[in-house]
């Protein structure tokens, strides 16, 4: 069989993948019936409230589910840096995205101009190395592609990317875009533009993570059947 450790973390990741896609619907139907309700704090967790406890359920359900897909991307991106030198990059991307996010964490509620400032910048080279882990990983599939001599997913990869790239730019765009123009124009428009251009880089972020979970999948069982 070619490239099984490859092949075990391929399919560790993919998993993973579904697992965060299914903790983000749940999240998503979770946020519109808090939102409905009029905020958490109107629900009770003491006693049988029905309501209640289904939403204790599924916030359960939703952590239990994102760290389930943590733990398995770690193991995944481990085993299929054995068989591919991409993956080794994307692990040093997200560790360093990691540690970016932890320092964005006590940056965020400084108030003064320059703190404010660096914290914008810490973000976006975050995301930055968000898209370096989703780009090496897709780098990755492509290559074990390659060597399979599937040049049709192979082709698949390099447009996915190439979508991918663009939908990180425009965040990151978004992230120091806005911090610059309330510098011109008041807070209002500067929240009125941002909100307008974050929805629609919501809709082109799902629409690519979709894409690369389906391409995910086919190399996935590429692999297993190679």
């Amino acid at each position: 069989m070619m490239f099984p450790k490859a092949r075990k973390g391929v399919t560790k990741i993919f998993i993973a993948e579904l697992f965060t896609l299914i903790a983000g619907v749940i999240g998503g139907i979770l946020y519109v019936i808090v939102t409905q309700a009029g905020g958490i704090d109107n629900f009770s967790f003491e006693g049988n409230n029905s309501s209640s406890q289904i939403v204790l359920i599924c916030f359960i359900v939703a952590a239990a589910l994102l760290l389930l897909s943590g733990l398995l991307k770690i193991i995944g991106y481990i085993q299929a840096a054995g068989d591919e030198e991409y993956f080794t990059r994307a692990i040093i991307y997200a560790v360093i995205g990691v540690v970016l996010y932890v320092i964005a964490g006590f940056l965020q509620n400084q108030t003064s101009v320059v703190m404010e400032w660096i914290y914008t910048i810490v973000i976006a080279i975050s995301e930055l190395m968000q898209l370096l882990v989703m780009t090496s990983t897709i780098n990755g599939l492509c290559e074990l592609s390659y060597r399979c001599r599937r040049d049709d997913l192979e082709s698949r990869g390099s447009t996915i990317n190439k979508i991918i790239g663009t939908v990180f730019s425009l965040n990151i765009a978004l992230v120091i875009g806005g911090r610059v123009l309330r510098l011109f124009v008041s807070e209002n428009i500067v929240n009125t533009i941002t909100m307008i251009v974050a929805i629609i880089i919501v809709i082109l972020t799902v629409i690519a993570y979709i894409l690369y979970l389906g391409y995910l999948g086919k190399v996935s069982s590429m692999l297993r059947r190679n």
